[in-house]
């Protein structure tokens, strides 16, 4: 717009120039018509009216310098503003461009945010979930815990007992009649014989304190096997068993865990 405005100016200039020129040369004609008719001026008018049509001359060689300077100053703003408008037009080119890129760009970053909220509430979900589970756990744990305590109890309570079980007295049988003549003998002394001990959880051990599957108690089996009371529950249920393998086909245990305890067992028919 200011190149526009320059070459207006420009070019009023050069018709104000134009127009100055072609009121000072019909000054100058007209001087010269006035000169040509005898009688109608003096000869020192003759010589004014010279110098002035010299010092139009003079003005009209200027102005025409400078008319000529005008135009080219008219001409070089021209083709400037031909340049800037098609530079302008390249940079307006170039800010579309970029406002496109600028808009990928944030439609890119929109769908990030998003999948990054997707999974945020992915893995807070799950970690409840996993909180919840791990609760659940520590409570089966707990209470598998008191459970094997409680049986450990009883089963210390249950030795006890049997150890301090006072043994039955037993009479031995009379010998034979003996003569009526004879002097009665004393009788024999009475022999105390120490009762059988009362049954406890090493009967079901086996040779080599290995723990029969088929009598074993679920304490036995919890405490020295090392088995959860939920497996020591599923053995008992599923008895009796043939064979070792039969803990993994018919009670379902895991085989990593029949594996482990696979020499503290035995099967007794």
């Amino acid at each position: 717009m200011l190149i526009d405005g320059g070459s207006r100016s420009a070019e009023t200039i050069v018709c104000v120039v134009g127009e100055c020129m072609k009121e000072q040369i019909v000054r100058g004609l007209l001087a010269l018509v006035l000169v040509g008719v005898p009688g109608c001026v003096g000869q020192g008018t003759y010589e004014q009216n010279l110098k002035d049509l010299q010092s139009t001359k003079n003005d009209l060689d200027s102005l025409r310098v400078q008319n000529e300077a005008l135009n080219k100053q008219v001409i070089y703003l021209k083709e400037s503003g031909a340049k800037l408008k098609e530079e302008l037009d390249k940079a307006n080119v170039q800010i579309a461009s970029l406002k496109e890129e600028v808009g990928r760009e944030r439609q890119a970053v929109d769908n990030k945010v998003k999948d990054l909220d997707r999974q945020v509430k992915e893995l807070t979900k799950a970690k409840k979930d996993l909180t919840q589970e791990l609760e659940v756990q520590k409570q089966r744990y707990e209470d598998s815990l008191k459970t094997i305590k409680r049986q450990a109890k009883e089963l210390k309570e249950r030795e006890k007992a049997a150890l301090i079980e006072p043994p039955t007295p037993q009479l031995k049988s009379a010998g034979p009649p003996t003569d009526a003549t004879k002097s009665p003998e004393a009788p024999p002394p009475i022999l105390n014989e120490a009762a059988p001990a009362s049954p406890s959880n090493e009967d079901a051990k086996g040779p080599a304190n290995l723990v029969d599957i088929n009598r074993a108690t679920p304490a036995d089996l919890t405490l020295t096997l090392g088995l959860a009371k939920e497996d020591s529950d599923r053995l008992v249920k599923n008895r009796p068993y043939k064979t070792i393998e039969e803990l993994i086909t018919k009670a379902g245990l895991p085989k990593a865990t029949v594996d482990k305890i696979r020499e503290k067992v035995t099967v007794a028919p």
